[in-house]
């Protein structure tokens, strides 16, 4: 289907609605990212093996409760293409825009995420200048995801999601058929007991915030949203069901690839364990295997958010500013848009390199403050007020004032306390305000 004959409808959905296996296919391939490879073995590394298997138990959890959510969104809005077109139908015009905002600043960071985990390999993979290897990753993303649209991004789902099963399976199974588990078990008794202790107060802290920080990151998400509508609506609870119940998998697997080099000595952070890794890894067949699956993971996410994000500005904010446009229009101003945004995020990714553990919790302030408004926008009926959304963004505020002061733990807690404290206190003058209104009214 070439640029001309195309809809912009189809651009971003498809051409028709997808069934479970295409859509759980769609949600993994989204949501297997680079962080899922890099960050829960860093996540284990830090608070142990029950890091490791919590970091898994956060995703699967909050994909499995967003089905009860995507259920309620399409009995009450059935037909949309973006979270955008559901919110302005929801929200005022200031509650509108304020969350569109936030949309559009998390987007972009978890575009920067995907971009720094794609430095990481590029440094431990090529023998090449960093700005190299980042170029033919970026235009790539851009090329597939940015003109190819939707049904390019599908086509290339299935064989990104089969390298990533391949790999998570055969790599360990070969490993530990080879060396054997007590082996492993001894290395990490031997150099990184910690690791085996449950009874820390930084992995109850750690798996407490990430369990806010994944509700909001999953309830608050472009293609997630996007997916939602593509999916035919009986199979919507089930689709994302499965696919968290599948999803879990991934971080565990990748954790158990990570374990096979920490147990044969010290290591400091994820760089080293990727060098360990390249040596331990001496098949030839089983390192292509890793390098397609770490590759898969991170352009799938990166085109599919990439795609949405684009999408997302075409639609509900470069839309209602100007004059209708045709559907060739939009879809080159989308192509546009994505090459601009390739660009930012390549040009940030270059100058700035962050932890990958950190960076993904500096949002957390932001998710977990968008949790109770956004439970509030879909379980409520008709329109909501401006104060739920201006919530978020009082609560996001403050808790990024105190931040140097507490811990990030502690920060992304009260972020979401605060949010849903401000809501109560809004709700229940507004419920008094009208009361009294009525009693006046009264004769």
């Amino acid at each position: 289907m070439t640029l001309r004959s195309r809809t912009f409808q189809e651009y971003v959905q498809g051409p028709i609605q997808i069934g479970m296996g295409l859509g759980i296919i769609s949600l993994l391939a989204r949501w297997v990212t680079g962080t899922t490879i890099l960050s829960s073995p860093e996540s284990m590394v830090k608070y142990g093996v029950f890091g490791g298997i919590g970091y898994a138990l956060m995703g699967a959890i909050a994909l499995f409760m967003f089905s009860f959510i995507g259920k309620r969104v399409r009995q009450d809005f059935p037909v949309g293409l973006t979270i955008g077109d559901y919110l302005k139908a929801r929200l005022h015009p200031l509650g509108y825009w304020i969350l569109i905002v936030i949309l559009v600043i998390t987007s972009l960071h978890i575009l920067f995420i995907q971009g720094m985990a794609a430095s990481t390999l590029c440094q431990f993979l090529f023998d090449t200048p960093l700005y190299v290897g980042l170029f033919f990753f970026f235009a790539f993303c851009v090329l597939y995801a940015g003109f190819g649209g939707l049904k390019l991004i599908h086509g290339f789902a299935a064989f990104q999601v089969i390298s990533m099963f391949a790999a998570v399976i055969l790599i360990p199974l070969y490993f530990f058929v080879k060396e054997g588990i007590q082996p492993v078990y001894d290395g990490i008794r031997l150099y990184h007991p910690y690791m085996l202790v449950i009874n820390k107060y930084d992995l109850w802290s750690f798996l407490f915030a990430g369990l806010l920080v994944g509700f909001g990151q999953f309830f608050f998400d472009l293609t997630s949203w996007q997916r939602l509508f593509m999916i035919e609506m009986k199979k919507v609870r089930l689709t994302f069901s499965l696919a968290g119940l599948i999803w879990i998998i991934f971080p565990l697997s990748f954790s158990s690839l990570f374990i096979m080099v920490i147990f044969t000595g010290g290591f400091t952070d994820i760089h080293s364990i990727l060098a360990g890794l390249a040596n331990k890894i001496t098949t030839p067949f089983f390192f292509i295997l890793f390098v397609l699956c770490a590759f898969s993971a991170i352009t799938s996410t990166f085109g599919a958010c990439l795609h949405s994000l684009a999408s997302l500005i075409v639609a509900n904010i470069l839309e209602p500013l100007q004059t209708k446009k045709s559907d060739q229009q939009k879809i080159r101003m989308a192509c546009l848009l994505s090459i601009c945004i390739g660009g930012l995020v390549f040009v940030a990714t270059l100058f700035y390199s962050p932890n990958l553990l950190e960076l993904l919790f500096y949002s957390g302030n932001i998710y977990s403050a968008l949790l109770a408004p956004i439970l509030v926008i879909v379980f409520s009926k008709g329109k909501v007020a401006d104060y739920i959304p201006i919530s978020a963004v009082l609560a996001i505020v403050a808790s990024y004032i105190i931040q140097p002061h507490v811990s990030e733990f502690q920060s992304i807690w009260f972020s979401g306390l605060a949010s849903l404290t401000i809501l109560m206190i809004c709700t229940i003058l507004t419920l008094i305000k009208n009361k009294w209104r009525i009693v006046k009214t009264k004769p």
